[in-house]
């Protein structure tokens, strides 16, 4: 999975990033109605310069023995520049030794970390846990967030101290990854649970009823033929994740990291 960038929204380089400004606290524009807006925060919010959240979240890693891959890590913003999105990939070795990430990577999944920090206070600055499928070139999200924090004086002040222990919660979490794979190959998927699953990702507003249908074809026609003789939930899982991949980076995020719930339902574990 590569960064996927819709609504406006564009890739820029890591460098590029120090040119983009911080979204002022009283932030005016003009709605899709035509009409003037006005977005104004409390005293105590503050923005987070993206080139500096970018370097504070690098420099974390190397620190934690997870070094940053620069050449295949991704870096995206918003058309009004107040979005900041991030996928990072990792090296897996560092002059010939490997690094603490080397042992996760299998011939399906090599762990990489989805971010985001929106200056427009959509949401807080976040990273998950997941992990590149190299079968079907989406992303797969355990659920697990890193980090999660709010643009406030208090946080952005100790920033680094904050990515620091998400790092070490996504390194005592990325082995989930591994396991959540194996559990959607260990579920076979009957008509009836097929039904189900599409029927709850409606009722829950995972992705509209209208949507439904597309996943359900990628399901009877998947992307890879490596899927082809499987009726198991990896399969499923990649037909949900191919549909997400048409959205905005926000709603990808949201959506993935909801899949593996979706289909093993917490109430069917020990049942199946």
């Amino acid at each position: 999975m590569s960064l996927m960038l819709h609504c406006g929204a564009s890739e820029l380089k890591l460098h590029e990033l120090k040119d983009v400004p911080i979204t002022p606290r009283i932030y005016h524009y003009i709605g899709k109605d035509g009409n003037p807006r006005v977005i104004k925060r409390s005293d105590i919010w503050q923005g987070i310069q993206h080139y500096d959240f970018a370097c504070k979240v690098i420099d974390g890693c190397n620190r934690h023995g997870m070094p940053v891959d620069l050449e295949r890590t991704k870096w995206g913003v918003s058309e009004n520049g107040a979005d900041l999105f991030g996928y990072l990939r990792f090296a897996t070795e560092i002059q010939g030794r490997p690094t603490i990430l080397s042992q996760h990577v299998t011939n399906e999944i090599e762990p990489t970390m989805g971010l985001r920090h929106s200056n427009l206070s959509k949401f807080a600055a976040k990273a998950t846990v997941g992990g590149d499928c190299f079968v079907c070139d989406n992303m797969a999200i355990t659920g697990e967030i890193a980090f999660n924090y709010k643009h406030t004086f208090g946080n952005v002040n100790s920033l680094s101290h904050l990515i620091g222990h998400g790092l070490i919660k996504y390194l005592d979490k990325i082995p989930e990854l591994g396991k959540m794979v194996t559990a959607l190959k260990e579920r076979y998927i009957t008509n009836e649970r097929l039904s189900d699953t599409y029927l709850r990702a409606a009722r829950t507003k995972l992705l509209p009823w209208s949507h439904i249908g597309m996943v359900d074809k990628f399901w009877e026609e998947p992307t890879h033929p490596e899927f082809a003789k499987r009726h198991d939930g990896w399969r499923l899982y990649n037909a949900f994740n191919t549909v997400a991949k048409k959205y905005n980076p926000t709603r990808q995020i949201e959506m993935v990291s909801k899949l593996n719930g979706l289909i093993i339902p917490k109430e069917e574990e020990i049942c199946f």
